[in-house]
């Protein structure tokens, strides 16, 4: 069989799954079943009744279908896995990369119970995309409450964002949400980097993902506003200091503060000479803020 084409493919194979599942008996089932329990790369998908998935080694083949996956059960996602992630590249205008998830992980647990298969004791990847994001980060008891300071009005901006036919909706609105450190752009940050870079403050509910070139300044564009290279993970303090310019970081991660912040309140905040590991895109977008915030001169 040939590889998919397209979207439309994709969400053709997705039906197909459905409709199976959807039967709950039969032989058709039953291969289902056995299916979905070894997946080991998985795209999430939003129903009616929640969240299913849907394993690479059978989504990634034109017309598929679960009698005619059966024929050729032997095949694993080495194929498939690379056209996917190109299709749904081309879908929502950013490359979305398959890797490990803890929430989509429990979800998936949750489905496999639901089918009453146990999932196969492996490691598995999965593709989150931005409608899946969005719930997911709405479906996670430990996002709950989450800290975000970014209230600053930029109606007009998310009016044009709303507005760029060029990008899908579900793009646009996680782009939305991440003005405010949130949905899908939230959870690619925890994800990448799980802790505060200063504090190592692990409690997600008390940390702030923030843009280091702000939103404002990328929100056309989702391969920079959705990437966690464009961000910091950080606890309350040191974002408020990062995002008004009272402090970069040089292409090293060696902290840089502003002559705007005083001696005492250096003092009061503890502030000492430090360095933090910045990924080699951090550091590229890290430039942009020392610009906007005229640190050229201190490094």
């Amino acid at each position: 069989m040939s590889l998919i084409d397209d979207y439309w493919d994709l969400e053709d194979n997705v039906s197909a799954l459905e409709a199976v599942r959807k039967s709950d008996h039969g032989r058709e089932f039953e291969i289902y079943r056995s299916l979905i329990a070894k997946g080991r790369v998985l795209l999430p998908y939003l129903t009616t009744d929640g969240i299913a998935f849907g394993p690479s080694r059978f989504l990634g083949y034109k017309g598929n279908t679960v009698a005619k996956h059966a024929e050729r059960e032997h095949r694993d996602g080495r194929e498939t896995t690379p056209r996917i992630r190109q299709v749904l590249a081309k879908e929502f205008g950013y490359t979305t990369w398959n890797t490990p998830d803890d929430v989509a992980e429990d979800h998936f647990v949750r489905f496999c119970s639901s089918l009453s298969v146990t999932p196969d004791n492996a490691s598995r990847t999965f593709w989150i995309t931005p409608e899946v994001g969005d719930w997911l980060a709405d479906h996670s008891a430990n996002e709950q409450d989450t800290i975000s300071d970014k209230t600053g009005s930029d109606a007009s901006l998310e009016d044009s964002v709303r507005n760029d036919k060029s990008l899908p909706e579900t793009t646009r609105k996680s782009i939305i949400k991440s003005r405010v450190g949130q949905g899908l752009f939230r959870r690619r940050v925890l994800q990448a980097y799980g802790n505060c870079m200063i504090t190592r403050l692990a409690e997600h509910r008390l940390l702030i993902a923030s843009h280091i070139k702000p939103w404002r300044d990328c929100c056309h564009d989702p391969n920079e506003c959705l990437n966690p290279d464009n961000a910091l993970l950080l606890s309350p303090t040191w974002d408020a200091l990062f995002d008004k310019g009272f402090l970069s970081f040089s292409d090293e991660g060696q902290l840089l503060l502003s002559t705007r912040l005083s001696k005492k309140a250096r003092r009061a905040l503890g502030i000492q000479d430090l360095s933090v590991a910045l990924t080699k895109g951090q550091a590229s977008y890290m430039r942009h803020h020392r610009s906007m915030h005229g640190f050229e001169d201190s490094v």
